[in-house]
Formats: structure tokens, sequence, C-alpha cells
């Protein structure tokens, strides 16, 4: 029998760095809306903002703080991966969920943000979807059904060492994302 999806290693580690993530911010003074709550009757669904015709996945959590409302997608990765061709070391996400995230940040008119922690450097990564552009995209259905985006772990304009906790939850500390 199949272990069920909320019950995996994968979303376990995932859930985990989500919150995590929630904590920081709500320490540094943002309001959080837990998108990753609002997955259906039986947890099995992507929360979505609904149309008329369709629904757009929404990022893991909404934040507020000041007037402002912005999304932030968090991902926990192992490490950066080196790719030969570019020479570099990158991140990346599912092609399908970063065309919604594009398209959350249009219709809501709020911006999108990217949180990677990356756990063998324990670094955070943060950076916006329009700062990162395009990417390199992946098409092929290898690494995740509908292909991939990535972008150098350079690309992110803020990197901290998580041990770096008492300024990373100083709310008087401005970081790239505030």
């Amino acid at each position: 029998m199949a272990t069920p999806f909320r019950q995996r290693a994968e979303f376990i580690r995932g859930r985990d760095a989500e919150q995590w993530v929630a904590g920081l911010l709500q320490k540094r003074g943002w309001y959080i809306i837990p998108s990753y709550d609002y997955s259906g009757e039986h947890g099995d669904k992507a929360p979505k903002i609904q149309g008329a015709k369709d629904g757009i996945v929404l990022p893991d959590l909404g934040i507020a703080r000041s007037g402002i409302l912005k999304w932030a997608e968090v991902k926990a990765k192992a490490h950066a991966d080196f790719t030969l061709k570019t020479h570099t070391y990158d991140h990346g996400i599912g092609l399908r969920k970063w065309s919604h995230y594009k398209r959350v940040q249009r219709e809501t008119g709020c911006q999108v943000w990217l949180f990677i922690i990356e756990e063998d450097r324990q670094l955070l990564l943060v950076e916006s979807l329009d700062r990162l552009g395009v990417g390199r995209p992946y098409n092929g259905d290898k690494m995740d059904y509908g292909g991939m985006v990535f972008w150098p772990r350079t690309t992110f304009s803020t990197r901290i060492a998580i041990d770096e906790i008492p300024g990373l939850f100083d709310p008087n500390k401005p970081l790239s994302f505030e």
C-alpha cells in the first residue's frame, strides 16, 4: 500500500520549511495567510483562486504588513544543482507552478517571492519572480511533469546564513523582500 501523500518525507520536509518561513515572517511583523491550509477536504488539492472558468494555483503563503500584500512560495532543497551547460549552481521549480505564480501576480497585482532553504549550506535564498525573470527552462518530464525552470543561485539577491538567526529575526534589519 502506498504511503499517503501528506505522510511522505518530502511533504513533511516541505511543510516544515513553509512553517519555518511563516514563523520568520511573523517575527518580522508580517501577517500570514497560510494558503497551504486550504488544500481541499482531504488535503489533496492545490489551493487556488477560482475564476468562472478556471483556477490559478496559489503560492504557499500570503504575507501582509502595513498595507502591502505579497505572496511567498517556499521550497526546501537539499542543495543547489551544478549545471554543466552553464557552469552555475541552480535551483528550480516546476514550470507549471511557475506559470501559475506569474498569473497569480498578474491577477492579484501582488508580487510573488520565492524563498528557498538550501539545506546543505544552511542558506535562505529569497527573490521576486520579477527579478528572477524567465530563467532557464527544461521542457522534459524527468524532473517534474510539464518541465522545470531554473535560476543560478547568484540571481537571488538575499542569501542569508540560517545560523544568523538573531539578525534574521531582527525586524529592524531590512531584507530585500521588504
